[in-house]
């Protein structure tokens, strides 16, 4: 492949200088450069990019230190959070995770601690009309 690469690299560099357009010559160190650079790409899913700090992915919430004070539904921009009434007649939120938009007010704002946004990475489920779920995009 990178003789390849290098073939036609050549081919342009005489095409180039054949039609005389000096100017487009500026380009030649930097084609060598990245024919012998590492690719910038990554082998996905054999290899994988670290996640940074501060990343904000999947919700993580603690039922047992949420006292039910709404705040994260209220907060939340796309309303992604809905509070619904559970057996002991509590209000606990529920998250749509395909209308949160991870910005984190959410977090912010609880101030018990009970919601927040994990490093793991979020996979979509699709409901079909058999209400069985598949993960997959």
């Amino acid at each position: 492949m990178r003789m390849y690469l290098l073939f036609t690299g050549a081919l342009i560099l005489v095409l180039q200088i054949w039609i005389g357009d000096w100017m487009k010559l500026k380009i030649v160190p930097r084609l060598l450069k990245n024919l012998i650079k590492k690719p910038m790409t990554v082998r996905f899913p054999n290899e994988s990019i670290p996640i940074p700090e501060g990343y904000r992915g999947e919700h993580e919430y603690d039922k047992g230190k949420c006292i039910s004070c709404g705040l994260c539904a209220k907060v939340c921009p796309n309303r992604a959070i809905e509070m619904v009434q559970s057996e002991n007649g509590r209000k606990y939120p529920v998250i749509d995770i395909g209308k949160c938009c991870f910005c984190g007010l959410c977090q912010d704002v609880c101030h018990t601690g009970a919601l927040k946004l994990t490093k793991n990475l979020v996979s979509p489920i699709i409901v079909d009309s058999n209400k069985k779920e598949k993960s997959g995009m």
